[in-house]
């Protein structure tokens, strides 16, 4: 059917609007400007040379009003980013992904205070032995195949500082050079102690994501700690030479908590084991830092998760180990109430 050619120009314009509002709308969706928060927690801080690591993102719409936030997609709405200690990014060797334009199947609406996780590991990146700083940026744009209004910005995430060492060197702050082709057990009759240090830098986390965190959370007090043993079937020094010890060959004690209330989860037992990494056997003593520390007798709230590490996990049946080290560790004061590191908890 055609159009009266004698309807008015300005009818035919009004009704061309009126069909293609909907269609305008395709590339010229509203933005949204909540506030968000960007932050990147590695699952450790100190690793071997090519040894790969987990890092979780963590996007939270720290906002009063629902958000859309782009899905956390390598690439595409995140970036992480390496730079060693001359301020040069360590290259990516995982290829390009292919980008599409995006649509409304790509968003993820937060409530305030709801948080979008996503994990990564390390295995797109080569780092030689060094100190390199971790941090990831996520970033979104306009130009998409989408309807609805969302978040358009770019935010970094916390830095993070990682060092990479040498496979089979170790830190020495004492030593004898007549020992080095030597098992230990031979030169420990030396009287001067030797002393691996073993460090790390710990990320902060507040109660509330310590307990998030958390598989096993506790009130009680410290029964009784075992001697330090190395994790060999024996409990003694490895069979290698001092200078062949790694990251795999580690001194250890067991402490034996009695509970007196579960706060997450429980476990039919009145007794909690926990291992923790460090320790004297013989003349050598790992100073492995950021490891808590424990008194016969002291009253304490512990943040416990399994045990994943390969050096130790096999070493005690059901046995925890402290969440994000000394942070998952608070100490019971008088007035009813846990502190560690000027960090004070309200026990009800």
């Amino acid at each position: 059917m055609k159009l009266n050619k004698r309807v008015p120009l300005i009818s035919s314009v009004f009704l061309f609007l009126i069909l293609c509002s909907g269609c305008l709308d395709v590339k010229n969706s509203e933005t949204q400007a909540e506030e968000l928060d960007f932050t990147l927690v590695p699952d450790r801080t100190r690793v071997t040379e090519g040894e790969p690591f987990n890092i979780e993102l963590v996007l939270t719409n720290t906002g009063n009003t629902n958000v859309n936030v782009w899905k956390l997609t390598e690439q595409i709405s995140y970036d992480i980013i390496f730079v060693d200690s001359n301020g040069s990014s360590v290259p990516y060797e995982c290829g390009v992904l292919e980008r599409l334009p995006l649509t409304n199947e790509d968003l993820v609406e937060l409530q305030p205070g709801e948080s979008l996780k996503i994990n990564q590991d390390s295995n797109c990146w080569t780092f030689p032995a060094g100190e390199y700083t971790l941090f990831a940026e996520y970033h979104t744009s306009g130009g998409e195949d989408i309807t609805k209004p969302y978040w358009i910005g770019q935010i970094s995430s916390n830095n993070v500082s990682i060092f990479a060492e040498a496979e089979n060197k170790f830190s020495l702050s004492k030593s004898d050079a007549s020992t080095r082709n030597r098992p230990l057990e031979e030169s420990s009759v030396s009287d001067v102690p030797m002393t691996i240090s073993v460090s790390s830098e710990a990320v902060y986390l507040s109660p509330y994501d310590l307990a998030k965190e958390s598989n096993l959370i506790l009130t009680g007090s410290v029964k009784e700690i075992l001697p330090e043993r190395w994790n060999t079937p024996d409990g003694k020094f490895p069979e290698k030479s001092f200078e062949d010890l790694d990251w795999e060959d580690v001194i250890y004690r067991v402490v034996v908590f009695s509970v007196d209330r579960y706060l997450k989860n429980s476990l039919p037992s009145e007794e909690v084991v926990v291992l923790v990494l460090g320790g004297m056997v013989g003349n050598l003593s790992p100073d492995v830092e950021d490891e808590p520390s424990f008194e016969p007798g002291e009253g304490v709230l512990l943040f416990l998760v399994e045990d994943t590490y390969p050096a130790t996990k096999d070493l005690e049946p059901g046995h925890f180990v402290v969440c994000r080290v000394f942070q998952g560790k608070f100490s019971l004061t008088e007035d009813g109430k846990a502190s560690s590191e000027g960090e004070t908890i309200e026990l009800e």
